[in-house]
């Protein structure tokens, strides 16, 4: 069975991921993790939560999903320990010399390589799994056909974000925070600059709107497909967003996945209209996101959060006191008290937004409430909470029960579970039975005592009981019952965390004394544009970053550089699915001369096993000198810093795009298709005196990068 796996931000977000049915949950604690905003976990707390889970069968996953600089490796390493003592399943991990260090110090660790690293096509992920990674959580912008690929060739779990919010950017390769705001979301710290309002220009034409802001996704209708191509962990986003999301979303994902392999059921109305009030960007949900061929449309430019479920407009505003209104709503969805509405004006804007503390039923879809925010008849209305009891975890685990009370021996209650198939079971021994001199303990009486679970997150549908009449009183049967099921409970935990990973202290011991610092890495000049570009000498190596991957596009920059006889590299593309991956081949088989590649993502160093000299480039986000040297054991003959680390002396020239592109911004701002592509050079996005420029690659598929609009060249 595919597992379910959901987000917990925080305590209440956690117990709604257990009562909605969630086979796992994945957590930050108080650093290193990329939702540091987030309540998340503490040290101290985290055992009892992971307690908590692994009785109920639930794993825990820890995020370390961030960059982490040299000096910071012995207070991560240190946060670690805490979550291999709390027992947590795994590691859910970005940067590579955070996960060599992890193996190293804590044996029998459990590595996920999460979306951040950006793994998205099968040279990726076998990457990934020679360096000791059980599962990789694949980029938003994997496709069908490579994750059918990776599960084929590789011997890997893999995890999918199928609901949630999108990155309008390529996961782990976003710099526009920390370029702009000296706040990474390689770091935790995203200050979601793609959520403001933007213009596009291009000649004359402009266009406004949250051009960056990405729809949210709902893949609920694609389980099928994708359990069939090797989906096995189907992933939840939102460790930002509220328990009754989590309660909302949880519980629908369950009842689809308990259906897919029989009936590949479908998300029912009435569950995509609560997915949506629950959290949604604009009228509709991504249903495909990335999974098709081509660049797709993601955005739509009049929302930038949470919109919820149309469901009427505002028939008539009056006075009713001072500073108070009373408001006549006509809704097709039925309103309660507590429920939350939010409003937006005839223009589309979002106007206000209003709590339901008294709403009355006015017959025929019409309800009034009281209200001190100025509404305007016209208004459209939408639903963005629902009211009603959050709950309590009522999620139990099955025990059986089994109680012999007969004269002469001892009172026995034994207390039983199933786990992966395995019974086990807690045995616990009262005083000697005593014959009933008048009124003897019926079986009945002892059943119903027995099955008494209370508070202690069993419950018991099956009771054995053996007696001959024996008289027990009701608080000992009922105190040998607690006793078994507190062991019951105790064992089925432990046996859950067996081969959980432990700690090597004289590996941790190292590391906690600090690590070697930097590392050593080649000038180089990224040549985009012809223009301007002036070929340095020998000692520099030049790195060709051509908008199509033909041999044609090559050879012309090649020429116009006067680059025929000299030395240069060519930078691969920060994203390649299987269809691009034939492309670069097949230039490669073109100019058989091209012997240096720059790569900017994982995948690029397969070419390192087929005797190409490979440079690891800024892309790869090496923050720390264990990254430099997990790199150059794949294959790097050399590793440049993350553009995290702000080092910029060995780069001449703008290497790397703010945000990469698998979308289309033209299909944004011009409404278009592929068969009628209105792309031109020169469109730009600006914002707040900001300009940035959209350049396209295509290799079999276009590919778009946001880049500041004036490159300063030394």
């Amino acid at each position: 069975m595919a597992e379910l796996l959901a987000p917990a931000g925080d305590i209440a977000s956690f117990e709604a991921a257990l009562s909605g049915g969630a086979d796992a949950v994945y957590l930050g604690l108080s650093d290193f993790n990329a939702r540091r905003k987030a309540q998340n976990f503490s040290a101290d707390n985290l055992r009892s939560y992971v307690e908590r889970a692994h009785f109920f069968g639930v794993k825990v996953y820890v995020t370390f999903n961030t960059l982490i600089k040299d000096d910071e490796i012995p207070s991560f390493l240190g946060l670690a320990r805490a979550a291999v003592e709390a027992k947590a399943d795994a590691f859910i991990v970005q940067d590579l010399g955070a996960a060599a260090c992890l193996k190293t110090a804590f044996p029998n660790v459990a590595l996920h390589a999460s979306t951040q690293l950006g793994v998205h096509n099968l040279y990726g992920a076998r990457q990934a799994e020679r360096l000791g990674f059980k599962r990789v959580v694949l980029s938003r912008e994997t496709k069908l056909d490579d994750i059918r690929e990776i599960k084929k060739n590789t011997g890997l779990e893999l995890e999918y974000f199928v609901q949630g919010a999108l990155c309008i950017a390529f996961s782990g390769n976003c710099y526009l925070s920390a370029q702009e705001c000296g706040a990474s979301g390689n770091r935790g710290l995203c200050k979601q600059l793609c959520r403001l309002p933007y213009v596009a220009k291009l000649g004359g034409d402009t266009k406004s709107g949250y051009l960056l802001s990405a729809r949210d996704m709902c893949l609920a209708n694609s389980l099928g497909e994708l359990a069939d191509a090797g989906v096995t962990s189907f992933k939840i986003e939102g460790r930002m967003r509220r328990a009754d999301y989590v309660r909302t979303a949880v519980g629908i994902y369950r009842r689809l996945l308990n259906g897919i392999y029989d009936s590949r059921e479908r998300l029912a109305e009435d569950d995509m209209k609560s997915l949506k009030i629950a959290y949604s960007r604009g009228d509709n949900y991504l249903t495909r996101g990335y999974l098709d061929g081509g660049a797709p449309s993601v955005v739509d430019s009049a929302y930038n959060n949470h919109t919820g479920l149309e469901v009427g407009a505002v028939k008539d505003v009056k006075n009713f006191k001072t500073d108070l209104y009373r408001v006549t709503v006509v809704s097709h969805y039925p309103l309660k008290s507590g429920d939350g509405l939010k409003f937006f004006s005839e223009d589309g804007k979002e106007a206000a937004s209003v709590g339901l503390n008294d709403i009355k039923f006015c017959g025929e879809n019409l309800y009034s409430f009281v209200t001190k925010t100025r509404l305007t008849a016209g208004w459209k209305a939408r639903l963005i909470s629902r009211a009603g009891d959050t709950g309590n975890n009522d999620r139990r685990v099955l025990a059986d029960i089994k109680v012999e009370a007969v004269a002469g021996k001892p009172l026995f209650v034994e207390a039983s579970c199933v786990a992966d198939g395995n019974r086990i079971s807690a045995t616990v021994y009262g005083d000697m039975c005593e014959a009933a001199k008048t009124a003897p303990t019926g079986e009945e009486e002892l059943r119903a005592q027995a099955c008494r679970t209370g508070d202690s997150g069993f419950y018991a549908e099956n009771c054995d009981v053996e007696t001959d009449g024996a008289f027990v009183p009701k608080s000992v049967i009922n105190s040998l019952r607690r006793q078994a099921l507190e062991e019951l409970k105790s064992k089925l935990i432990a046996y859950r965390e067996i081969g959980a990973a432990n700690v090597d202290y004289d590996a941790y011991g190292r590391f906690s004394k600090g690590t070697k610092n930097g590392f050593d890495c080649p000038k180089m000049q990224f040549i985009r544009q012809i223009c301007d570009i002036k070929v340095r000498n020998r000692d520099i190596v030049n790195v060709l970053c051509p908008s199509e991957y033909t041999s044609e596009r090559v050879k012309h920059m090649l020429e116009e550089c006067g680059l025929m006889s000299e030395d240069f590299a060519l930078q691969l593309p920060v994203i390649a699915n299987g269809k691009d991956i034939k492309v670069i081949r097949k230039l490669l088989a073109d100019m058989p001369r091209i012997r240096t590649l720059v790569s900017e993502n994982i995948y690029g160093l397969e070419f390192a096993r087929e005797g190409y000299k490979v440079i690891a480039g800024a892309g790869h986000n090496a923050l720390n000198a264990y990254a430099a040297d997990t790199y150059t054991e794949l294959g790097a003959a050399a590793v440049l810093p993350s553009l995290e680390s702000g080092r910029r002396e060995n780069i001449i020239g703008c290497e790397l795009p703010l945000m990469t592109f698998a979308h289309c911004p033209f299909k944004t701002v011009y409404d278009c298709e592929c068969g009628n592509c209105a792309y031109k050079e020169g469109m730009t996005y600006a914002r707040e005196g900001r300009e940035y420029l959209i350049r396209r690659t295509r290799v079999s598929q276009c590919y778009f990068g946001l880049f500041p609009k004036k490159l300063k060249r030394p």
